[in-house]
Formats: structure tokens, sequence, C-alpha cells
């Protein structure tokens, strides 16, 4: 009958919203108690609340079946006895009216602890260490002197010594286990909440890993472009400026690398259209720039006649080590075959480079007499290139 009620009882409290032993685990028992002992008269407890920095006592009483809980007002005299009984090692006590030297007075709205007044009621006192085990939280349980204690109303049968003895054991294993396990659950709760933050930690870690790379990869899109721009400038004898407006929506960018040199020429073609006084300073603003460019101009760079189909691939070859180049000299870079073999989507080494273009030496200075306006980062700048150039002419 007891265990039945136990497991009743402690799937009632763990079913709860709320976690059980958020509150002080002794402050639960005046939850658990009544459904193990639904007749009992009064509950009390007494345990030390690391929050207010003191001890305090609770009264749970069983008024018309219903019971009424209220918070103790301990005087300096009382704290006294109870402190000397929350130093005694004994796991539980029975008590009578003749050696426990206090009883409650509710008749006031705020019920206090009173000094040697008598008893009517036998009562078992539980000893429960506390976190730091130096002492213990005291829980009083008011007993009837008859088996009606456990709801048996018909019963008078009085308490025998066989009766107390099993009820303080029981009792003592079943308030221990469950205080030891709202105790271990809570230490759960609290590794699990350091590992919350510490996934927390590593997930914001990694956002803002994550808004650094945006922001690098934004700022070289925008470095590419400068340059593109200010050869742009050079050719076309203007000043050719990017509003803030115009620097964020680069940084965004999230299409084709490929296509953005014929987006920023498309813009700045556009803005010389708008230009109608003629200035030569022009500022590139925001709307300006359309990343949806038409089908016909994206990759415009690589498009060849369709009688040349049999340079496709030393187009494309170009065309890579073009873009590679861009990349390269918007990060202030040499145009080494290791650096821009570094600027490739998928990094690759010089020799290979150097393999690739003596391969393909014959197409390529078929290519540079045929489109004179291609390539030309490479073609002026980037020495491997240079070396096909100068000994196919001398060959």
């Amino acid at each position: 009958m007891v265990d039945l009620n136990i497991v009743v009882f402690l799937l009632k409290i763990f079913l709860m919203e709320n976690y059980s032993f958020i509150d002080h685990p002794i402050e639960k028992l005046h939850q658990i108690i009544p459904g193990l002992l639904p007749g009992i008269e009064k509950i009390i407890t007494v345990y030390r609340d690391e929050t207010r920095g003191r001890i305090v006592g609770q009264l749970s009483e069983n008024k018309n079946h219903m019971y009424k809980k209220s918070e103790l007002n301990i005087d300096d005299n009382i704290l006294v006895i109870l402190e000397r009984l929350m130093e005694e090692k004994n796991p539980y006590d029975w008590h009578s009216q003749q050696n426990l030297p206090f009883d409650i007075d509710v008749k006031s709205s705020y019920p206090s602890i009173g000094l040697f007044q008598e008893l009517q009621n036998i009562i078992l006192l539980i000893r429960i260490p506390d976190s730091n085990h130096d002492r213990s939280d005291l829980v009083f349980l008011y007993l009837n002197e008859n088996q009606s204690n456990f709801g048996l109303t018909n019963s008078n049968k009085p308490l025998t010594t066989d009766h107390k003895t099993i009820i303080a054991s029981v009792l003592n294993n079943s308030i221990r286990a469950f205080v030891n396990l709202q105790k271990q659950d809570k230490q759960i709760l609290k590794t699990n909440n350091q590992r919350t933050r510490l996934i927390i930690g590593q997930t914001e870690s990694l956002k803002s890993d994550m808004q650094r790379t945006k922001e690098n990869y934004g700022i070289s899109l925008v470095k590419l472009c400068q340059q593109i721009i200010k050869e742009w400038s050079a050719k076309n004898g203007k000043n050719y400026k990017l509003s803030a407006g115009a620097l964020d929506k680069i940084k965004n960018y999230k299409g084709d690398i490929k296509d953005l040199e014929v987006i920023i020429a498309e813009t700045l073609a556009y803005a010389d259209s708008l230009n109608v006084e003629h200035t030569s300073n022009i500022d590139i603003l925001e709307w300006h720039i359309v990343f949806d460019i038409p089908a016909d101009k994206k990759h415009e760079r690589i498009e060849v006649r369709s009688s040349d189909d049999q340079y496709a691939r030393t187009i494309s070859l170009l065309d890579r080590l073009e873009n590679a180049a861009l990349v390269a000299k918007s990060k202030q870079l040499k145009l080494t075959g290791t650096n821009v073999g570094n600027s490739f989507q998928q990094p690759i080494t010089a020799p290979a480079i150097s393999d690739a273009l003596y391969n393909h030496k014959s197409n390529i200075n078929s290519l540079v007499k045929m489109y004179p306006e291609r390539w030309e980062t490479i073609r002026t700048d980037f020495r491997p290139l240079k070396n096909i150039l100068v000994k196919e002419k001398k060959d």
C-alpha cells in the first residue's frame, strides 16, 4: 500500500509543468507526504534557506482533508532548540508530548512555534543531511495514535511499537530516496545547463566566424570591383567612384564571381550613358548595379565564334587564369604562379599552371591575335603566360 502511494505521487511530481527540484527539496515534501500518509495531521519542515541566509520553517496542516501550507515564525529561543536537533546524527526519532519542547500555535494568521505546550500527537522526526553534510534538515510528522494515518477512516486500532518501527523505516527511506533523486536531477540539470551554454557559446562563435568570413569575402569582392573600376578609369580618363550603397550591394553579391566583371562593366557603361554633363567624376550608385545580367551577356569574356569551338578548353583556361589574377590583384598580391594558383576556387600549383600553358601554347597565341581585348591582366602582368607568348614569337 505505502510503496504504491510512493510511486503514484512521485509520478505526479515529475509530471508537473515545473521541475520539482528547482526549489529546496525539503520544501517539496509538503506535496509528497500527504500522498504517503493521507491521514496525517501536520507536517513541519525546518531547513536553511541559502537564498535568505537563515533557517526557515514551513507548516502544512490538515483542515477538512485539505492541507494548508504556511511559513512559520521561528524566534530565537526555538531556533536554539532546532539547531541542536539539526546537529544530532540519528536518522529519525520518535517524540512524545513529554520530550518535544514545542508545539505550533495556529491561532494567528502567522503561525509560530511555542515552547512547552501540551501535544496530543505522536511525532516522527526525520533528519535529512543538507548539501554540506554538517547538519540535517528536519521533517516533523504529526501522526495520529491510531492507524487512520493511512487513510483508514474506520480504524481505531492503536499504533504498536512494530507499526511505528515499520512506519519510521518506510518513511525515512522514502523521503531520503525522493530528496536524493531531486538532488541528482538538479545536478543533471546543472550539467545540461552548462552543456547548453557551451553549445550556445560555440554556435554564437560559429555565427561570428561565418559573419567574419562573409564580411571578408564581401571585402574581396569590393576590392576586385575597385580594381576593375580603376582599370576602366585609367582607360577612359574618368574617375568612377562607388557609393556606400553600391559597396554594400557588392558585399552581398551571391552570384558567380565570373559574372561580376561583366556586371561591373555593364554598370559603368550605364552610368556613362546617364552622364549627360560629361563630367569626369562619376558616382556609381546602388541602383546602377543590376546583378541579374541578361543570358547573352553571361560569361561574355569567354564567348567565341562558333567556328572556334576547337579553342573552348584553351579559352576556359585563360578565363580562369584571368579571374584568379584579378582576385590576386584585389588582394595586392604579385601575379606569380603561386599567388594566382592559390586564387582559384580550387587552388592549383604553379607547375600545373605552367604545364597547362605549355600544352595550350599554340591555341593561346592564336587566341590572343583573334581577341586582342581579352585577358588583358594576364597578358600584360602574368609572367608564365608572357613567357609562352615570347617563345611562340621566337619560334
